[in-house]
């Protein structure tokens, strides 16, 4: 039936518990995990924060400004590292076949539907705390989002587990 599962991970709290469940669905259709990180942009407010203009007086304090930028960008890097290697380690237990993507400077909706496209995936299995807050409410949750534009089957899981 489905052979390469795309799952959705950022490793965190009730994530790993959807993730778990991502991972025994392949097992039982014998399917491999395409695992995704999506790390997106950093936000105007992160940026002003690292490039001040009224911190900014001479190049030295711009290199400084720069490496910063660099640092903050790794740490994303490293956290995408670390969600994508809680995904490997799951799929490794339960001898599941694992592929490790992770897509930068994408929206998690884009990011997504395109490692699902290139990766040639045929399934999104994609978890939900199912409480969307105010900004969900009024303009969907990531999943609601997936659901709409999403060319090949999704799979919602309400990952209502432990935190």
């Amino acid at each position: 039936m489905y052979k390469n599962i795309l799952l959705p991970t950022d490793g965190l709290g009730k994530c790993v518990f959807g993730t778990c469940h991502g991972v025994l669905l392949a097992k039982n259709l014998d399917a491999k995990v395409t695992a995704v990180c999506i790390t997106d942009k950093l936000s105007p407010q992160e940026i002003l924060k690292i490039y001040d203009p009224e911190m900014i007086f001479s190049l030295s304090e711009g290199q400084k400004a720069k490496e910063a930028m660099t640092q903050a960008e790794g740490s994303r890097k490293e956290l995408a590292d670390k969600a994508l290697a809680v995904a490997e380690k799951m799929c490794i237990d339960n001898g599941v076949p694992c592929e490790k993507v992770h897509l930068s400077g994408k929206t998690p909706v884009d990011g997504i539907l395109q490692a699902a496209n290139d990766k040639g995936c045929d399934l999104i299995f994609i978890s939900t705390h199912g409480n969307p807050g105010v900004m969900g409410t009024l303009f969907g949750t990531v999943a609601t989002r997936i659901l709409a534009h999403s060319k090949i089957p999704v799979l919602v899981h309400h990952c209502g587990g432990p935190s």
